[in-house]
């Protein structure tokens, strides 16, 4: 306690000075640290599809493309069931591969239009997003 009270200003009997400067300086370090979370900002990122499991999903402007890595199951052990906001596949090969993957997302899509393919131990589902009709608006005379 004797070394603060030797750097203490006359009159500053309780540190407040001492407190106040040292806060200053902290201060000063804020607008060097912004700088540098600026400049990671404007780095170019690129576009990463969201992964879960082995199971990545994909986000496009039409549709939506699912990619499962599904090595040791053949095409007719592997079931998907697609619903309006989530998708669900299950394989199993004689219980020695197992799978079984969901995933619900936002946008409703069209059941109709799902497609699948599985090669070389990759399935790849490509279902298309329905296009939410805005309601039409109406004029009314008023009389």
């Amino acid at each position: 306690m004797n070394r603060r009270n030797d750097k203490r200003r006359a009159g500053d009997i309780l540190g407040i000075e001492e407190l106040l400067d040292a806060w200053m300086d902290m201060m000063s370090v804020i607008p060097i640290v912004d700088n540098m979370n600026n400049m990671n900002a404007r780095r170019p990122t690129m576009a990463k599809p969201k992964h879960e499991g082995t199971m990545s999903y994909e986000e496009r402007e039409k549709d939506i493309v699912f990619t499962i890595d599904m090595p040791g199951v053949s095409k007719k052990d592997i079931n998907v069931e697609v619903e309006e906001n989530s998708i669900t596949v299950k394989a199993e090969n004689g219980g020695k591969r197992k799978y079984n993957y969901t995933r619900r997302f936002k946008p409703t899509i069209d059941t109709e239009s799902t497609k699948a393919t599985f090669t070389n131990g990759v399935l790849d589902i490509t279902i298309k997003k329905l296009i939410e009709k805005k309601p039409k608006g109406k004029v009314v005379k008023i009389s």
